[in-house]
This record gives structure tokens, C-alpha cells and sequence, in this order.
């Protein structure tokens, strides 16, 4: 029982700390995708080949 509380509250204080991120609008006019144009998620890979 205390295991379950702990997970709860562990997804209680993550969810929190994921609705203070701020929303930033990257345009993605000429990118290559793999997915309609309609689709209602846009998920976004940025890499560093260094």
C-alpha cells in the first residue's frame, strides 16, 4: 500500500513539473516526416553529430 502511494505521488509531482514547460511553434514547412500532414501530434528529433 505505501508502494502504490509513493508511485502516485511520484506521477502527482511529475505531471506538475511537465505543465510549467513552456510551448515553443517550430516550423517544419520543407522537413521530412514520416506521417500525414493531419496527423494531431508532431513529435520533433533535434540530434548533435558532433
Amino acid at each position: 500500500m505505501k508502494r502504490l502511494a509513493f508511485v502516485l505521488l511520484l506521477f502527482l509531482f511529475a505531471g506538475h513539473a511537465v505543465a510549467d514547460e513552456k510551448r515553443v511553434s517550430v516550423p517544419i514547412d520543407d522537413s521530412p516526416s514520416i506521417c500525414p500532414v493531419t496527423a494531431p501530434v508532431t513529435i520533433i528529433e533535434f540530434l548533435d553529430f558532433q
